[in-house]
């Protein structure tokens, strides 16, 4: 019998940690020696009760059973390309696509409206109707990933100007312009991380200067 405190979340969770398992075509007592080797040591019977919905799962187990399945856990909650509508919260429901984006912080709750307008220059966000609390709060989403971006643009640009095709010094000249342009942006992007109070992500070695 379903432990009554639960809610749709856990629900959601249970039936897909056991789709996702019949998928892989996994039994039982194989996930469990996944899960103890993810440092989850879960006994068989224990993953049984969890997909009959017998046992709560927290976020540990959610994490583990993500790692043990081979899945991102977000797709435990909110899966894709299985189910078009989940219920987010008692009597909530949303469209899979929308709550999946909230959970990572790439769209505000499914309720609260629809992006629109041009992106924010401190936090990389659209514009959106009335969520500037949410906003404020999926910054560090929007900021990492421009990151990431802006260093993986800065790597590629030898193969940039390598396909221009110009003279040897040209060539240099428009390499040094780039990585140039886009340090400025990336020293821009850790300022910002920082005047919020976050703590930037580690600068790979060739770019560890910057923060001098």
């Amino acid at each position: 019998m379903a432990i009554s405190e639960s809610g749709p979340a856990t629900a959601e969770v249970a039936r897909n940690i056991q789709r996702v398992r019949k998928a892989r075509q996994l039994k039982q007592s194989e996930v469990s020696a996944r899960l103890a080797a993810a440092g989850r040591p879960t006994l068989p019977t224990v993953v049984s009760k969890v997909e009959r919905g017998e046992r709560r799962i927290d976020v540990d187990d959610l994490v583990a059973f993500g790692r043990a399945l081979g899945v991102p856990p977000a797709l435990l909650l909110y899966p894709l390309g299985t189910d078009e509508e989940v219920e987010v919260l008692a009597g909530q429901s949303a469209s899979t696509w929308d709550a999946f984006r909230w959970f990572v912080g790439e769209a505000p709750f499914p309720e609260l409206g629809t992006p629109h307008g041009e992106a924010d220059e401190a936090t990389g966000l659209a514009e959106w109707y009335e969520t500037a609390p949410w906003e404020e709060g999926a910054a560090p989403v929007a900021l990492w990933r421009r990151h990431t971006e802006q260093i993986g643009e800065w790597y590629d640009v030898p193969s940039r100007t390598r396909r221009l095709r110009l003279p040897e010094a040209e060539e240099r000249a428009e390499r040094a312009r780039l990585w140039g342009q886009i340090e400025d942006a990336l020293k821009q992007t850790r300022a910002t991380m920082r005047m919020r109070g976050l703590k930037p992500p580690r600068l790979p070695e060739e770019l560890a200067e910057l923060d001098a």
